[in-house]
């Protein structure tokens, strides 16, 4: 069956190619990749046309103005056509058997979504951390923290149907909270991709972060004040220990 892969792009021509280059050589071949150009002022286009026509599975799609991340995911989510969806931003990469091994553990455990580790890297490509995927993840599981990566994440959408991302922060975990609503996610505990941590990212901006959990907690999943603030703990006690192991495993290299 096909996966239908989205990637939002905007302003990226120094890394897309790696990115679409781990599409292509993913060793399960049944794909779309539909990449969704925000307004990009770059040669970004030109990269994503001259990829194009070299396979025909990878679609260009434009948005008129800039919709920022969720939009453009939004407008690649609405063409999709793959029984399956899954996501790819345009600085990360996925290792070739990703697509293999997650349809496999999906049909294996009868579950419709699934996830996987990853490797956290600096823009050099140096790695600075391995995140090992939990067994299977809950809706519960999602409530205390942020367990699914976006890029390692996928979810059978002919049995789920669509879910579309809100023009909000930490907009892939509010996402993912819907779809656990509907299913368990199953994960593969080793590493399938690699995430890139940059000055700019979202993830870096650690209270900005904090507040944006909060809200989707409390506003987005309407939880009492009492539950958002006790999930909250979680979510806050996990992040300062993740940092502390990765800045311990950097000490000791």
């Amino acid at each position: 069956m096909k996966v239908s892969i989205i990637m939002p792009a905007y302003n990226c021509c120094k890394t897309i190619g790696l990115s679409i280059e781990s599409v292509i050589n993913q060793s399960y071949q049944n794909w779309e990749l539909l990449i969704t150009d925000d307004f990009s002022t770059d040669s970004t286009k030109d990269i994503i046309t001259n990829y194009q026509k070299k396979d025909s599975r990878i679609k260009l799609l434009k948005n008129t103005y800039d919709k920022g991340v969720s939009g453009a995911r939004n407008t690649s989510i609405h063409y999709a056509d793959g029984a399956f969806i899954a996501f790819l931003d345009t600085d990360d990469t996925w290792n070739s058997n990703k697509l293999e091994e997650q349809l496999k553990a999906m049909n294996d455990s009868g579950t419709f979504a699934s996830h996987s580790g990853y490797e956290r890297r600096d823009y050099t490509g140096a790695l600075l951390s391995t995140i090992y995927a939990q067994k299977v993840v809950t809706f519960d599981d999602m409530l205390k923290k942020n367990c699914i990566a976006n890029l390692t994440g996928i979810y059978n959408s002919d049995v789920l149907g669509k879910f579309f991302q809100k023009k909000i922060g930490h907009e892939d975990y509010e996402m993912w909270l819907r779809i656990l609503v509907k299913t368990d996610s199953i994960g593969i505990r080793m590493s399938l991709a690699n995430y890139t941590v940059s000055q700019a990212s979202v993830s870096s901006r650690k209270l900005v972060a904090a507040k944006w959990h909060f809200d989707i907690l409390a506003n987005e999943i309407k939880l009492p004040l009492y539950k958002a603030t006790f999930y909250f703990c979680f979510y806050f006690y996990n992040s300062i220990n993740k940092r502390l192991k990765e800045k311990l495993l950097n000490i000791f290299k």
